[in-house]
């Protein structure tokens, strides 16, 4: 039952095959509503999810009850699932992470850090802004410099043509 158009189908086809996914949309939609648990891991198979609890479990286990935190088994998570920037795993992309860990640094040196870093930015934001200006009063000043020049050329050589005349003047006389 190929066809090269679908207006080229019959009528009687057209209405088997509408009947036929229709039929397979509600048998889907029952199917669908008889389910307790949805299915959210992907490709990965039960078996690899499996391994995974695991390997994360062992992992927890390995560590001195009193090391045993939120923070440790959320590291521990990354760990073993991995990382993707702006995207919180089981939550989608809709849902902001936590703040990146930086290995070896406290959370409060972190915090310390990235409110310098913000500060050193805002910083270098004024500078540059003023270096802007500075450089925008010199510019000014050289023009002011280079007109003053001109004026003066232009006097200095009225003057040297006065005293030239001047001097072909005296000569003349006797």
């Amino acid at each position: 039952m190929r066809h090269v158009s679908w207006s080229v189908v019959d009528e009687k086809e057209k209405e088997e095959l509408i009947e036929r996914v229709r039929k397979m949309s509600s048998q889907n939609k029952e199917n669908r509503r008889k389910q307790r648990v949805n299915h959210t891991s992907g490709r990965t198979s039960f078996v690899v999810l499996m391994e995974r609890k695991n390997q994360m479990v062992q992992l927890m286990n390995a560590k001195a009850p009193e090391a045993r935190t939120d923070e440790a088994a959320a590291c521990i998570f990354r760990e073993v699932l991995g990382h993707r920037l702006g995207y919180s795993r089981g939550l989608g992309n809709s849902v902001m992470p936590e703040s990146i860990k930086v290995a070896g640094v406290s959370n409060e040196e972190y915090e310390r850090l990235a409110e310098e870093n913000e500060e050193n930015r805002k910083n270098a934001e004024y500078y540059r802004s003023r270096v802007e200006e500075i450089e925008g009063g010199f510019k000014m000043m050289r023009e002011h410099m280079r007109d003053y020049e001109q004026r003066v050329n232009m006097r200095m050589s009225k003057v040297e043509t006065e005293l030239e005349s001047q001097r072909e003047t005296s000569r003349a006389v006797p």
